[in-house]
């Protein structure tokens, strides 16, 4: 398909019926020059519009709209601000406007273009008197307020550990925690566990490495018992 071009007249043209077969493609009615009014009852007054012809979604961006509104004579410097939004099928200037200023906004408005082949568009000039830019669903238009007033303190805490650098940690020799005399070491578990395996097999060998049997009646507890050597 052709590029888009802005139409050289006011005719208006079934562009449902031009695009059969091309679901990509569509065409905007270009509303600039004007301003919106108050809620309720929104309207746009004192505006022109134009017609854009042969726009591909897949293709289309912001940059295209700049490219228009310069070709209309109402870009002539860096510093021009200009609002984009675009009216969803259907829907009226008070609730059905929506931002058109980024390309999560784009995305959206081609959730359209397959069923309904021409969208308004309408252009602010200088300054918006609208909330679509703070709820567009790119996040990257929620502007950030900065607070005057001190921090409480976690926020304070928190600020102040992110900002400093990161000290690892030094880590104690193994052989000297072992060899302190002032640390008190608890049995394990797995101490205690390894301690009932050894009565165990105590229990089950005598001296020559014969085995006695648990169940063995000659076995004598007392000799054991008294041995000071025996549980340690």
């Amino acid at each position: 398909m052709a590029p888009w071009r802005i139409r050289a007249t006011m005719d208006e043209i079934d562009v449902a019926c031009r695009y059969a077969g091309h679901p990509m493609i569509f065409s905007v009615r270009l509303h600039h020059g004007g301003q919106f009014t108050k809620f309720p009852g929104r309207k746009y007054i004192k505006g022109k519009q134009n017609y854009v012809d042969l726009l591909d979604i897949d293709t289309f961006s912001i940059h295209d709209i700049d490219e228009m509104m310069e070709e209309l004579g109402h870009i002539d410097s860096d510093e021009t601000l200009l609002y984009y939004h675009f009216l969803r099928p259907f829907g009226d200037l008070d609730f059905g406007l929506f931002a058109l200023g980024s390309d999560q906004d784009v995305h959206y408005l081609g959730t359209y273009v397959a069923n309904h082949k021409l969208i308004d568009v309408y252009i602010e000039h200088g300054k918006t008197n609208l909330h679509t830019y703070s709820m567009s669903l790119n996040p990257s238009k929620v502007k950030i307020v900065e607070i005057k007033e001190p921090p409480d303190c976690s926020k304070q805490l928190f600020l102040e550990w992110n900002d400093s650098p990161i000290e690892h940690e030094s880590v104690p020799d193994l052989t000297e925690v072992e060899n302190d005399s002032h640390l008190d070491k608890e049995p394990s578990l797995v101490d205690h566990i390894e301690f009932e395996m050894n009565v165990e097999n105590e229990d089950d060998y005598d001296g020559s490495g014969h085995n006695n049997g648990s169940g063995n009646d000659e076995f004598n507890d007392d000799s054991e018992s008294e041995d000071s050597d025996f549980f340690y």
